[in-house]
């Protein structure tokens, strides 16, 4: 119990005329009447015993001074503490609004509407000097309400926050938080959230305090701070709205792209992960459709914790729209259970061969010349005479030459380099070396995909320093012959080799996946294929036009909205597939492995939740509670005395 204005309570000094009046009666006097008619009728009435008669003036005075009492309770703003709310002057709501908090449990309440309820509870007992601020968070913050001491405000805006379906970022979010509690000190910060903190840090000393230390409270996490600052960090104080138990298994990964040298066809990787929360292993089904036809499916066991991803090549024509959707019995998230995306069209690749002589490669002209029936190359030949190029192009190929300017704007392809130039350090050897195979560093990488290395033999016409970010893909003794990678942000494919003096390169299936594959991994084939384009939710994405059409799944039914555009750039803050006016077409969906492996909230030794929960009992600034009992005893004295007439 408090009192914040305590200078209020000399009033109890005014409980002394009561008791004056109490002891000090005036005594009766005896007056002569013509008649006691009357009197006698009104005894009669009201026939009392002494010992009542002094009770009940007893009691009225009990009640005179219980509402003195309550006059100055409620002047000096009593209060009692059922938590620490009062010890603060400002208190941070932050919320989270990410997908996970629109799960929702048996009952059917939602996360988010647990969060609004228990905040609301916590709300009312905290007295209304302490300022309170509200900042909501997905993957960014956002100030929905400035500190403040109106709570109607407050409460309006609380009612209005809704779930988003994009993942989280807690960090920034406690960033904004502890500023915004800092400005007011001491302060406290209140994170309402299924994925509480699991640790803290702070850029003064570096230090990190977790959740499970031991803190000055139940449910507290301290911000680690310089002893001279102690008193200025404010205190966290967790509300878990995690499930009891919960079993999800999502999407967190995709990604389309066409196949080299192939024409329509294209390779689709999917990532599905199981929470690792989850009490029991799932049995997953992976649908696939291509243009509303379902073509296959796949079939998972997955284990608590475990991420599966899986390839599968796929059939179609541009603008056919590629689902994939997963079911599994139990799951309580369907937020992250399909991708859908139209297929795209890609745009033809132009790349620029230059070689020192007319004399062409005849081996590496026909690789080239096989990706270009597929439609999606072009080429343009020429000698160093050409150089610099007037013709905007995608990628470049030396092939046997470099300039002594290397260009930093573009993709470079380097074969049998002479010398070295730029980042390229290489060193041209006096005659070729020939090799019966070669050494495979890193298999899963890109430019290697498809490529039977085992099968090669090459001849070594260059030796090369890989440095930087280049990785080594293929070795010929000791020394790279092929390697990858980027430098300042350009892609490079460095091949100390010659297709044409090679013995097992030139005229197999792998020479032309090979060059193929590097093209397209220089270039980046997302940039390519900007017309339709997979985003995560939550993402910045550039656009054109004045409007956009979004078509989502609401209700199991396909809808469409279209919303006006205001700029260039536009977030990703819905699931389905969109098109601006001018042709740009994307989709947007969850992808997050964090949002998809849902926690579980812990049960301690008496089986509450962990963090701190909501207490019955009054408590806060009893103003409301004291004026009303003031109102019941003016109205229990009034029943008792006046009605009955006891004087």
């Amino acid at each position: 119990m408090q009192f914040l204005n305590p200078g209020s309570l000399w009033l109890l000094l005014l409980g002394f005329i009561p008791v004056l009046l109490y002891l000090f009666r005036r005594r009766s006097k005896k007056i002569k009447v013509p008649t006691l008619v009357f009197f006698k009728t009104l005894a009669q009435e009201h026939q009392e015993s002494a010992w009542l008669r002094r009770l009940k003036k007893l009691l009225s005075f009990i009640l005179t001074m219980l509402m003195l009492m309550i006059a100055v309770f409620v002047l000096s703003r009593f209060i009692v503490r059922q938590d620490d709310a009062d010890q603060y002057r400002t208190v941070v709501i932050l919320l989270d609004r990410s997908a996970s908090m629109d799960v929702r449990d048996q009952s059917g309440e939602t996360r988010m509407d647990a969060a609004k309820r228990i905040l609301k509870e916590r709300l009312k007992k905290v007295p209304e000097e302490v300022g309170v601020a509200l900042i909501v968070y997905d993957v960014r913050p956002e100030v929905i309400q400035p500190r403040t001491l109106k709570r109607r405000e407050l409460l309006s805006r609380l009612d209005g926050v809704e779930t988003r379906p994009m993942a989280e970022r807690t960090d920034s979010a406690i960033e904004t938080a502890t500023m915004i509690a800092g400005l007011d000190s001491p302060s406290a910060i209140w994170h309402a959230s299924d994925h509480p903190v699991v640790k803290v840090d702070t850029s003064v000393t570096g230090e990190v305090t977790t959740a499970g230390d031991e803190v000055p409270g139940d449910g507290e996490t301290l911000l680690p701070v310089a002893e001279s600052e102690k008193e200025m960090s404010p205190v966290i104080h967790e509300l878990n709205l995690a499930l009891p138990e919960a079993t999800n298994a999502g999407i967190t990964a995709f990604q389309l792209r066409p196949v080299p040298l192939e024409y329509s066809r294209y390779d689709a990787y999917v990532q599905v992960a199981l929470n690792a929360d989850s009490i029991v292993s799932a049995k997953v089904r992976l649908n696939v459709s291509v243009g509303g036809i379902p073509t296959q499916f796949r079939e998972l066991d997955l284990t608590p914790g475990e991420r599966s991803g899986i390839t599968f090549r796929l059939n179609g024509s541009r603008g056919q729209a590629v689902r994939v959707w997963l079911e599994a019995e139990g799951d309580v998230f369907s937020l992250d259970d399909q991708v859908s995306l139209p297929l795209p069209e890609i745009e033809p690749l132009i790349a620029a061969w230059i070689r020192p002589d007319e004399t062409e490669d005849p081996y590496t002209r026909v690789a080239l010349s096989s990706i270009q029936e597929t439609g999606t190359f072009e080429l343009l030949k020429g000698s160093p005479d050409v150089w610099p190029l007037r013709e905007k192009v995608d990628a470049v190929i030396f092939d046997g030459w470099m300039p002594a300017d290397w260009p930093t704007d573009i993709p470079v392809i380097v074969i049998n380099p002479p010398g070295s130039s730029g980042p390229v350090q290489a060193k041209k050897l006096e005659s070729p070396i020939p090799y019966e195979s070669v050494g495979v560093e890193n298999e899963e990488h890109p430019v290697l995909f498809r490529v039977s290395s085992g099968r090669i033999a090459l001849a070594q016409t260059a030796t090369f320093e890989v440095r930087g970010s280049l990785e080594t893909l293929w070795t010929a003794g000791k020394d790279p012959v092929l390697a990858a990678g980027e430098v300042a942000g350009q892609r490079i494919v460095i091949m100390g080799f010659s297709p044409g003096k090679s013995d097992r390169l030139p005229l197999t299936a792998s020479f032309p996946i090979l060059m193929g594959n590097a093209l397209f991994w220089c270039v980046n084939q997302r940039d390519l294929s900007g017309e339709s384009r997979l985003f995560s939710t939550g993402e910045l994405a550039p656009v054109s036009g004045t409007s956009i059409t979004w078509t989502g799944i609401e209700d199991g039914q396909a809808r469409k909205r279209i919303l006006p555009l205001s700029s260039d750039i536009i977030e990703m803050n819905r699931v389905g597939n969109w098109e601006t006016d001018t042709g740009v077409r994307g989709a947007s969906f969850l992808l997050s492995a964090m949002e998809s492996d849902l926690p579980v909230r812990s049960p301690d030794e008496n089986g509450n939740a962990e963090y701190f929960t909501v207490e019955s009992g009054i408590a806060g600034n009893l103003k409301l509670w004291l004026l009303s009992s003031l109102v019941l005893v003016l109205l229990l004295e009034s029943w008792l005395f006046h009605r009955f007439a006891v004087y």
